[in-house]
């Protein structure tokens, strides 16, 4: 199929762009592109007051909670907008996080959280994984006890990124020892400064930061519970739903893919023209192809939120199509450059300016990001095709 915007979408569109026109700049995206995730310069700091002063974080939140009422079509176009550009737009916080305070917190959570994340103000890191769990979420042992009018929390979380830039913890722990291991899980919104808690940096080959993070005695007011004790789970749950759909953006592809027929285009091996091999304009057409269907599930989970559902199966198979392609853009990108392709953004020689290598060591992370891919099929054999759990 071929999808097109309506007028008023397009309209958005053009909003969009007029913005990024006025407020990237190339000190911005260097900013960025020294820093990556690790750090939040003043620039992107800056950025981040703009957009939050516009509202875009919470631009298809109800206008009750402090949002624009727009679609989630309309968020997936600013989302890509924004990844075409190179800047960060809204983060988990605004799309997982968020969405999961309005439909299951309490009106004291709501009032609490959801103003400062609409501004931007309030961002967190999702404390899920931990050192003896993985991808097993269920099996936690962050334990919180509640102690008077404070919950105590002590536990550590792995692959816990942005902690070291985040005001909070999406935290994922243990409130009911006794229960079944799906049952007694709670989440806990906890401030990233409160004492006890350490941040250890762990640094992936992808020069992406992620973090080891410790929580020794942590007191934070029992209010800071979200929504009802004991009944995290379907929580987390969701809101990893959406996380999958918000990582899935096709937008960062198609502008490699497009960078990368333009470098086939120009550039000659032993005498031809890239373009002109009949295996480099099959492989690209394929890819070209397969990025436009990213694209359509991406619209086809945002189509889902806007009727009020959570998208599970689609973001899930958007979250696994999407990141596997990423893989194979990188695989035949980094053929394509020959050995320039692993030349980094330092250098001046670098092909593309080193994105297709900075993509290939990236790529990897995608897959396990948000759940393991391997996992996430059984999710879509069991809730989406009603095939047994087989247990080993």
């Amino acid at each position: 199929m071929r999808f097109d915007y309506t007028d008023k979408q397009l309209a958005w569109r053009d909003e969009l762009r007029t913005f990024l026109d006025r407020e990237v700049s190339d000190e911005l995206l260097e900013e960025i592109r020294h820093g990556g995730s690790d750090v939040r310069g003043p620039l992107v700091t800056r950025f981040r007051k703009a957009v939050g002063d516009r509202g875009w974080y919470g631009l298809n939140w109800p206008v009750e909670y402090g949002g624009l009422g727009l679609t989630a079509v309309e968020q997936q176009m600013l989302i890509d907008e924004f990844t075409a550009r190179g800047v960060p737009g809204p983060d988990l916080t605004a799309t997982s996080v968020a969405p999961m305070i309005m439909r299951h917190g309490t009106e004291a959570n709501k009032a609490d959280w959801l103003p400062g994340i609409a501004r931007g103000e309030i961002t967190c890191a999702v404390g899920y994984s931990e050192p003896d769990a993985g991808t097993d979420v269920a099996s936690l042992s962050t334990r919180a006890e509640l102690d008077g009018d404070e919950w105590v929390i002590n536990g550590a979380k792995i692959w816990n990124s942005i902690a070291h830039i985040a005001t909070h913890e999406w935290l994922c722990v243990r409130t009911d020892p006794a229960a079944p291991k799906h049952k007694g899980i709670s989440v806990i919104m906890v401030p990233i400064d409160s004492p006890g808690i350490e941040i250890q940096p762990l640094v992936a080959w992808s020069d992406l930061r992620t973090n080891l993070t410790y929580f020794a005695d942590v007191r934070v007011p029992a209010r800071n519970l979200i929504g009802e004790v004991n009944r995290g789970w379907s929580y987390i749950t969701g809101a990893l739903d959406l996380e999958r759909g918000a990582l899935a953006s096709a937008m960062q592809l198609r502008v490699i893919l497009d960078d990368l027929m333009a470098f086939c285009s120009t550039h000659l091996l032993d005498g031809v023209r890239l373009a002109d091999r009949a295996e480099v304009r099959h492989r690209l057409a394929a890819l070209d192809a397969d990025v436009e269907v990213a694209r359509l599930l991406n619209l086809e989970s945002a189509s889902l939120i806007e009727d009020g559902q959570v998208p599970t199966i689609p973001a899930t198979e958007a979250k696994i199509f999407q990141s596997e392609l990423r893989q194979r853009v990188a695989d035949w990108g980094t053929q394509l450059l020959g050995m320039y392709g692993q030349l980094d953004w330092h250098d001046r020689e670098a092909p593309l300016r080193g994105r297709i290598e900075r993509l290939y060591r990236e790529a990897p992370l995608m897959r396990f990001g948000a759940g393991a891919n391997e996992v996430l099929r059984d999710v879509i054999a069991q809730r989406g095709q009603g095939l047994p759990r087989h247990d080993r």
